[in-house]
């Protein structure tokens, strides 16, 4: 790796350290990361816009480096790799204020190719595909098949809940992130290649339920936040189908029926599904305080 930093950045790196396909070093006190990206062309263009727009800004997200053919790309053994000078390069782990300074951070385009706010399709051919593979396991992940059904319930019920609010749902938009969870850090909130657009409550959520399902509930924190950050309608409403969606589910049963992950970890998930539906009962009385939102029997029951 370091040969292939000299020969197409013209870099010699220092202070090497490389894991999983990951290379991260130092030149002249400046930080760099070395890293795969399985983005396409045209996402990775804008995503170098963006990240110079933000930098412009005073939002310090690591930027693009151009290699000696001027492009973004290097290819690697058939892989794509980009090269990130780092701006933040801080290991402490992000918190629930670190998200909503970053949602808050306005004027930015709506950069379309970056856009994942079609949730309807987006989970709607999710749960199909996951039931077309659930009915091709046999008896090969019994955990998996005797759980399956209730959270594919439960999202049922979430992408239901989009279907039947108003046609002029329309949540703000903002900078987001595929995923916030409990273990990330600075690093990974300024690194451009995490970066999406969706609704501005996508990142509070998602890093929520993380917590939840890791014994760190935020219930309060996550009150507070409707409560002083001025959401509209659509935002309280997109926050519970989001809150509502179990990606905390999801997420690890795609670990495991990749082989990545071990059958047993989603029993951390299936021993919490009481506790969380009773915060959704409690999320849900707390919304209808600001807006009127539809009522969902069987968790307010």
């Amino acid at each position: 790796m370091k040969n292939i930093i000299s020969y197409f950045y013209n870099l010699e790196p220092n202070n090497i350290h490389q894991y999983e396909k990951k290379l991260k070093f130092s030149v002249d006190n400046n930080n760099y990361v070395f890293l795969p990206c399985y983005h396409t062309e045209k996402e990775i263009k804008d995503l170098q816009s963006l990240s110079t727009t933000l930098l412009s800004k005073g939002v310090y997200c690591h930027q693009f480096i151009l290699n000696v053919n001027s492009t973004i790309i290097t290819m690697v053994n058939n892989v794509p790799y980009v090269l990130l000078l780092v701006y933040i390069n801080d290991n402490r782990l992000i918190s629930f204020d670190d998200l909503i300074w970053f949602t808050n951070i306005d004027n930015l385009p709506v950069v379309e190719s970056l856009k994942r706010d079609n949730w309807f399709s987006l989970w709607t051919e999710k749960i199909d595909y996951f039931e077309y593979q659930v009915s091709q396991f046999g008896k090969k992940f019994p955990l998996l098949r005797e759980s399956f059904s209730y959270f594919v319930g439960m999202a049922e019920t979430s992408i239901s809940f989009l279907k039947n609010i108003n046609t002029n749902y329309n949540p703000t938009l903002s900078l987001s992130h595929g995923r916030m969870k409990k273990n990330h850090t600075l690093f990974d909130l300024y690194n451009p290649l995490n970066f999406i657009v969706d609704s501005k409550i996508r990142n509070i959520c998602e890093y929520f339920k993380d917590c939840f399902f890791k014994d760190n509930d935020l219930t309060i924190d996550l009150f507070n936040y409707i409560s002083y950050n001025n959401l509209t309608t659509s935002d309280s409403l997109s926050l519970y189908a989001r809150m509502l969606f179990p990606t905390f589910y999801f997420d690890i049963y795609e670990l495991i029926v990749h082989g990545n992950l071990e059958e047993k970890e989603v029993l951390k998930i299936i021993q919490k599904t009481n506790d969380y539906q009773l915060f959704l009962k409690q999320l849900h009385n707390y919304l209808k305080q600001y807006i009127a939102i539809p009522n969902i029997e069987w968790i307010n029951k």
